[in-house]
Formats: C-alpha cells, structure tokens, sequence
C-alpha cells in the first residue's frame, strides 16, 4: 500500500455533512446569527432576506456568486479555549440556491472551506465537522461566494460547541444517507463491510485520531484512521481527501468523499476496523453508532461471521494492512 506523505493544497473541502448533531448540554455553545450586533459582517454586495420560513430569527443574508473574489460574509465569535469545537451553520433551502456554497472555517492551522449545498436540508443545523480552533476573539465561520455554481448563496447564522462533554464516536456517514439495514450487511469475504452510497458523500471520522493517506490501486484513494484506542478506521473509494496526512481529526470531522476510486465497481465506502493485524467484523460497532449507544471496543468485535463466502482463487483481492 503506497502511503501518501504529501498532498496538494489544492485537496481540502468537502461537500454537506453530518445533520443535526448538537453537543451536550455540559459542552460550551455560542450561536451568532446573522443580526447579532458587532459578529457579522458582509460586504455590499450582500442582501437581507426574510422570504424564507425556513431562516433562523427574523432574517438572512444573500449574494449571488461571483468567481472574481471571494468577498466573504463572516461571523464573528469567542473561543474561550483552544482545541476541538464543532462547527454547524444554519440556512434556509430553495432549489434556486446554490448547491456549492463554500464555507470557510478559521482553524488553528489555517483556513478550511466546506461546499454545502444550500438547496437541501436546510432549516436545521448542518455540522461543517470538527475543527481546532484558537482561542479569542475572531472571524470563525465566513460564507463565500467564489462558486461557478448558479443560485444565491446564503448566510444567515452560526454555532460553534466546544468538544467538552461531546459524543466521542459518529457514523461514518451521515445518519440520513442509509438505512439501519445497510450497516448489518456482511462483506464480500473478509471482516469488512461496502456502504452503498453514490459519489461525492461526505465521510467522517468515527472517532479522534491521526490521519494517514492511503493512494494504491486496490484502496483507491482512502484513509487509515489510527484512533484514540489504537484501532485502524479504513475507508477506501474516495474521490477526494478532505484532511492532509498526518492531519489531527475530531470526531464527526469530514475526512473525504465517497467514489469508486481503486479495484471498485461501483460507488461505495469501504469501512474497516482492525487491531495490530487483525480484521475486526465492523457491523456491531456500526450497527450501535446507529442506535445512539456506545459501541463495543475494537478489541472486542468479532472476527468471523460478517462475510458472505470464504476467500478462493478468484476472490475480490483483499485490502492489504496499511
């Protein structure tokens, strides 16, 4: 497996991403809407709506896109303390919107852009991921309008949750994106499993780790995710990365997105667990993500049982250990 140990500026961002994931109570949250006195700002070119009853309070702002500059609309936020902090924005949604609005996200390690398609979902809060952000008082979350895409973009409110007391694992998808029934599916014929998902969609990280990239022509393009426990999170078929190698991920982060990049015949996400050496049937451990409770440790899932048939002569080529 080759092991990527530079990737191009140019692979960052992402599309939509995990929905309605709100942090405890005991986890710090500061939400800046659009009117909030002395946190937004926006160029003239920005409008002020209220058609829509899907906004968040009394109002929104508008621009239509423009691929000359980025003239960003910014919220303005205090980071009491340095460290992981989801980031979730709220929009209303029309399909005369656009559906590749940038978000952009002032991380400790330089700015990040998130596309959204602001023609779906909207009305509710949309998680951008999990960043590191800096602490003070700052411009955090800004919405441009450098998209070739048509439709206005859209900015109308903020929240940004500290990971303090926050869920320590995500799906790997969107809770939307597939039914319980997918995630009990067994593998071809080793511990693994395919989730059947169309190009483009956004993968996250099941739990804190460090990110290595993988670019082979079995994995395509994919990600071992070493966890906070020592496990390895694959994903292979990517059609693009999100993070860079050797990245630090929170949970929930985008890491990529899904394709059918590598020995794939059709568009998919490969998810994987193993420990040392050893494949780790996924489906238990995804199977709870789904059910909102705490899945069994890596250690502890099986190795057997999760495939269709055993391996034979002309079997699908294994993944290697990366």
């Amino acid at each position: 497996m080759n092991v990527i140990t530079r990737l191009s500026a140019a692979v960052v961002a992402a599309g939509l991403v995990l929905l309605g994931t709100t942090a405890p109570a005991t986890a710090a949250t500061t939400t800046v809407d659009n009117a909030t006195a002395g946190r937004f700002t926006a160029g003239s070119g920005w409008g002020t709506s209220a058609w829509s009853a899907q906004r968040y309070e009394a109002d929104y702002r508008f621009a239509a896109p423009d691929t000359t500059t980025s003239d960003a609309a910014w919220f303005k936020a205090a980071i009491a303390a340095a460290g992981a902090h989801l980031v979730e924005v709220w929009y209303p949604a029309d399909p005369g919107y656009n559906s590749a609005t940038p978000f952009l996200v002032a991380t400790a390690d330089g700015a990040r852009s998130v596309v959204v398609d602001q023609r779906a979902n909207g009305g509710r809060w949309v998680s951008l991921g999990t960043f590191t952000l800096a602490a003070g008082d700052y411009n955090v979350v800004g919405v441009s309008r450098w998209t070739s895409q048509p439709g206005y973009v859209v900015a109308d409110a903020v929240r940004i949750t500290s990971s303090t007391g926050s869920s320590a694992f995500s799906l790997p998808l969107a809770r939307t994106a597939l039914p319980r029934s997918e995630y009990d599916d067994p593998h071809h014929d080793y511990p693994a499993i395919d989730l059947p998902v169309g190009t483009g969609t956004p993968a996250y990280a099941v739990r804190p780790g460090t990110v290595t990239i993988i670019d082979d022509s079995l994995c395509g393009r994919g990600i071992n995710l070493t966890g906070n426990d020592g496990a390895i999170y694959t994903y292979c078929h990517f059609s693009s990365w999100s993070v860079s190698n050797g990245a630090s991920v929170g949970t929930g982060q985008q890491i990529g997105l899904t394709g059918n990049t590598g020995n794939s015949t059709g568009p998919h996400l490969h998810f994987g667990i193993r420990t040392g050496s050893t494949r780790r049937c996924p489906q238990n451990f995804l199977l709870a993500l789904y059910d909102g409770v705490t899945p069994p440790a890596a250690s502890g899932l099986p190795t057997t049982g999760c495939s269709y048939t055993n391996r034979s002569a002309d079997a699908e080529p294994v993944i290697p250990l990366g």
